[in-house]
C-alpha cells in the first residue's frame, strides 16, 4: 500500500477516535451531573457505555477511570446497605427489647394470653434480625413460659382431683380416680411439685383402701347372696330374711341400689312364706287342741279351738 492510500485510511481512523472521544465526553458530562446529584444507579449505567466505547478505541485512560469510578460507586452502596442494616438492626433490638420488658411484666403476673401474644409478636424481628444469641434468649424466654404454664395447669388439676377425689370414692368411682392420680402424680414428679406429691400419696392409698373395703362387702354380698337358697329350702325362713337384711344393709352401704331392691323383693316373699308356715302351725296347734278336748268330752273347749282357727282363716279370706 502506498502513502497515497494509507494516509486516508489513518484520517478515517482519526476521525472516529474524535468520534467516539467526543460521544465519551457527552456521556461524562452526563455522569458528573448525575454524580453530584447522587443518581449513582445512573451513575453506573453510563460507566458501562462508556467502558464499551473506550473498548472499540482501546482508550485505556477512559477505561481506568471508569473502572475506578464503579469500585468507589459500588463501595458507597455497600456502605449505605451496611448503613440502613445497622439502622435496622437498631430498630429490631429496640423492638424486641420493648417485647422483652413486657414479657417480663406478663410472666410476673402469670398473665398466658399476654404471654402468647408477645411471643407471636416477637417472631417477626427475630427472624429480620438472624442474631443466634437473641434467639437463644427468647427461645429461653419460650421454654420458661412453657415450663411455668404446665406447672400451674398440673397444680389447677391437683387441686381439682383433690376437691373431687371425696365425691369420686362416695360414688365408688375408683377406676376414674386411680387413673388421674396416677398421671398426676407422674406429672408432679416430673416437674418437681413436691408440695402437693404428699397429698396425692395420701389419697392414693385412701383410694386402695376404700376399694378394698368396697370389694369386701362385694364378696360378702355374694356370699350371703349364694346361700340363700338353701335357707329357703331347708324352711330356715327367719334366718332367710335376717341375711336379706343384711344383704340390703351391704348393698345401700356401697349405693347398690338394684341389690337393694332385688332383696327387698326377695325379704318381703320370704315373709310371706314364714307368715304362712307360722298360719300352718298356728292352726295345726288349734286343730289338735280341738281334736284332744273333743276327745276327753270338753266340747266347749273344742268348739272354741275350731271357732278360733275359723277366725283366722277369715283374715286370708
Amino acid at each position: 500500500m502506498t502513502e497515497g492510500e494509507v494516509k486516508p485510511i489513518e484520517e478515517k481512523e482519526e476521525k472516529r477516535k474524535i468520534n467516539i472521544i467526543s460521544q465519551i465526553d457527552d456521556l461524562l458530562a452526563i455522569q458528573g451531573q448525575d454524580y453530584m446529584k447522587g443518581k449513582l444507579k445512573e451513575a453506573l449505567n453510563l460507566a458501562d457505555r462508556i467502558i464499551e466505547l473506550a473498548k472499540t478505541e482501546n482508550l485505556k485512560g477512559f477505561i481506568k477511570d471508569q473502572k475506578d469510578l464503579i469500585a468507589r460507586i459500588k463501595g458507597i452502596f455497600k456502605k449505605r446497605e451496611q448503613e440502613k442494616r445497622e439502622k435496622i438492626i437498631n430498630q429490631l433490638k429496640i423492638q424486641l427489647r420493648k417485647l422483652e420488658i413486657e414479657f417480663q411484666k406478663a410472666f410476673k403476673s402469670e398473665n398466658f394470653p399476654e404471654i402468647e401474644l408477645i411471643l407471636n409478636n416477637a417472631k417477626k424481628p427475630l427472624f429480620e434480625l438472624a442474631d443466634e444469641k437473641t434467639n437463644v434468649k427468647w427461645k429461653e424466654f419460650k421454654n420458661e413460659y412453657r415450663e411455668t404454664k404446665a406447672r400451674k395447669e398440673i397444680i389447677e388439676k391437683v387441686l381439682e382431683l383433690i376437691k373431687e377425689s371425696s365425691k369420686l370414692k362416695a360414688n365408688f368411682q375408683f377406676e376414674e380416680l386411680k387413673i388421674r392420680l396416677t398421671y398426676l402424680i407422674e406429672q408432679v414428679q416430673n416437674n418437681d411439685i413436691k408440695d402437693y406429691l404428699e397429698k396425692l400419696r395420701e389419697i392414693e392409698k385412701e383410694t386402695e383402701e376404700a376399694e378394698d373395703t368396697y370389694k369386701t362387702i362385694q364378696n360378702k354380698i355374694r356370699q350371703i347372696s349364694e346361700g340363700l337358697p338353701g335357707q329357703r329350702e331347708r324352711k330356715d325362713l327367719q334366718l332367710a330374711i335376717e341375711k336379706c337384711q343384711e344383704l340390703i344393709d351391704l348393698a345401700k352401704s356401697i349405693k347398690m341400689d338394684e341389690v337393694v331392691e332385688e332383696y327387698s323383693i326377695t325379704a318381703k316373699e320370704i315373709r310371706i312364706s314364714l307368715d304362712f308356715e307360722e298360719l300352718k302351725g298356728t292352726i295345726k296347734t288349734l286343730n289338735d287342741q280341738g281334736l284332744t278336748s273333743l276327745k276327753s268330752g270338753n266340747l266347749d273347749t273344742s268348739i272354741d279351738k275350731f271357732k278360733n282357727i275359723q277366725d283366722i282363716l277369715k283374715k286370708y279370706v
